[in-house]
């Protein structure tokens, strides 16, 4: 008997460790749902200039729904904050002890005062679905158009693309005007393009949290459900 068992590649290949994400405990009690521009105001002015480009930062995230509760989606309303809410950098190795002084520090969000707490490394994901909850793009343009447009920037990162689907829009306040974004989930992508992906993310304006990718459960679920 010939059998050949197929290689457990999520097992043998190991996220590199020149980019990852910084996890920060953050305390406060509210933040608005349209807080991208006055977060990274907010981090940046803590850190060097030179350390912008190095890093990108994660919109803050809070529960869907619970208790009773349903998360707000006017830009006006606001988010209310747990003891699990965290602010996450995604970092360049070269600049990780320069974004360690945010550690103990407090940040004004709008008249929000939140407190940073500790810190801890989250390495980048293996799984081969992945997530951003916006990538900035042309408001005018159509759903075709974009998801071409997406193809075409992970084909320039040698990504295979086998599957895509490109979901809610939303626009988010920035000093220069409105950014327009709609969500993306790529999925059937090998443990090392799940990483490059992660790494170099897509499109611009990275410090508002637009194009940057995380692990996500699946998009056979999410394209049953819109069946």
């Amino acid at each position: 008997m010939y059998w050949h068992e197929e290689k457990d590649t999520s097992e043998a290949y190991q996220a590199p460790d020149d980019v990852f994400d910084v996890v920060f405990k953050l305390t406060g009690v509210r933040l608005a749902v349209d807080h991208a521009q006055s977060l990274s105001r907010a981090v940046c002015a803590k850190l060097a200039t030179p350390i912008h480009s190095q890093i990108g930062i994660h919109q803050v995230r809070v529960a869907e729904s619970g208790n009773g509760w349903e998360r707000p989606n006017s830009a006006e309303e606001m988010l209310v904050l747990s003891h699990r809410t965290k602010l996450v950098l995604r970092v360049n190795q070269d600049v990780y002890a320069d974004v360690l002084h945010l550690c103990d520090s407090e940040l004004d969000i709008d008249g929000q005062r939140l407190t940073v707490g500790g810190s801890k490394i989250r390495k980048l994901s293996l799984l081969t679905t992945l997530f951003s909850h916006g990538i900035a793009c042309d408001e005018d343009q159509a759903e075709s158009d974009f998801l071409a447009d997406m193809a075409l920037a992970l084909r320039q990162m040698e990504i295979n693309v086998k599957k895509m689907i490109c979901g809610t829009t939303h626009s988010i306040r920035s000093g220069s005007g409105t950014i327009f974004t709609r969500s993306l989930m790529v999925a059937n992508l090998a443990p090392e393009e799940s990483v490059v992906v992660q790494q170099r993310g897509i499109g611009s304006d990275r410090l508002m949290g637009c194009g940057l990718f995380v692990p996500h459960r699946g998009i056979d679920a999410v394209y049953t459900a819109q069946d």
